[in-house]
């Protein structure tokens, strides 16, 4: 089998496991992979340019696209699935004060948008996210 044909598949192999992952970070290394292929098709059997390729691409994606590519994707799919959740308060927030929050195993910055204060133990409803700091009211 041809090194360009293992490249490819390699690359697709990469870029399924990215969609299962969702970690925007095996898809620049499938483009390696593909950049890889194509530069065994230009230049055939040069394992060691093939790798380098590979590596370049890879690196240079992930430092200079991976951010960007976040942003854009993760953005509308994060509004779109936190919204509307509950979370329960640990930590009392006063009105329209920011604290932290326990949410999907993590800690997270919270804003209380409502004009009384949330206690410990109150139900709140997610009703949006402002880079990585939920907008919370209380659930009535």
């Amino acid at each position: 089998m041809e090194t360009s044909y293992i490249w490819i598949i390699l690359g697709i192999v990469l870029l399924i496991a990215e969609m299962l992952t969702a970690s925007i970070f095996l898809i620049f290394i499938a483009l390696g992979c593909f950049a890889a292929a194509l530069t065994d098709l230009i230049q055939p059997n040069n394992i060691a340019l093939e790798l380098g390729v590979a590596g370049v691409v890879s690196v240079l994606g992930a430092v200079f696209l991976r951010r960007p590519l976040q942003k854009k994707l993760l953005k509308d799919l994060q509004l779109k699935v936190d919204v509307g959740r509950e979370i329960q308060i640990d930590n009392p927030i006063g009105a329209h004060q920011t604290t932290r929050v326990n949410y999907q195993g993590t800690t997270w910055q919270a804003t209380n948008l409502d004009d009384s204060e949330l206690k410990i133990g109150d139900r709140a409803m997610i009703v949006g996210i402002d880079g990585n700091t939920l907008l919370i009211r209380k659930s009535i």
